[in-house]
């Protein structure tokens, strides 16, 4: 079964029960040598994004993509502890509420010229990646300013995959996925 690319999970909408049966999950090379799952249509397209900023002097590598509920709920639990749960709720998402259980979000990391890892996260390689994103079937998934609507934190490592056209339609609107969903008549 093809997962429905566009499908909004956030804080108000859960990932559905079983959504990733039958998902096809391709493992890549992610930093520190780890592998890292993703829905097969995504990491296609992640590779072809990868070649591109690279290509374009923009080194990207993987973070975390694919998680179960099981690992959604150590990642919370652990920044409960290490950020207080202010923190935490605005940049953590409660186990069912994650994307990363769909296998379509993923987080990246970038680095600079001099092969340092970009911990500004205003910093010019975010600018310089963010415009092409949309060619690749990906967009920002917490855009600045857009707490109010995503219900996070800005966050220009976390990406998701929803493919083409939707990319291309959520870029040139500046919508949310979630205005989006609201805008975009479903099939």
């Amino acid at each position: 079964m093809k997962p429905e690319l566009t499908i909004l999970v956030n804080r108000s909408h859960p990932v559905p029960e079983n959504f990733s049966d039958g998902i096809t999950f391709v493992e890549l090379m992610g930093g520190e040598n780890t592998f890292i799952s993703l829905e097969e249509e995504a990491a296609r397209a992640y590779l072809k994004l990868q070649q591109f900023l690279l290509d374009s002097g923009l080194p990207i590598e993987l973070l975390s993509g694919y998680r179960t509920a099981e690992k959604q709920q150590r990642i919370w639990d652990e920044s409960l502890e290490s950020n207080g749960a202010e923190y935490t709720a605005r940049y953590v998402a409660t186990p069912g509420f994650s994307e990363h259980q769909t296998g379509l979000a993923m987080d990246v990391m970038l680095y600079n010229q001099a092969g340092n890892v970009i911990t500004d996260n205003y910093a010019p390689e975010y600018e310089r990646m963010l415009p092409v994103l949309h060619r690749f079937g990906f967009i920002l998934r917490y855009p600045e300013g857009r707490e109010e609507i995503t219900g996070y934190g800005y966050e220009p490592w976390h990406i998701r995959y929803v493919g083409i056209p939707a990319s291309q339609i959520i870029w040139e609107n500046n919508w949310t996925l979630e205005e989006y969903t609201k805008n975009i008549a479903r099939p």
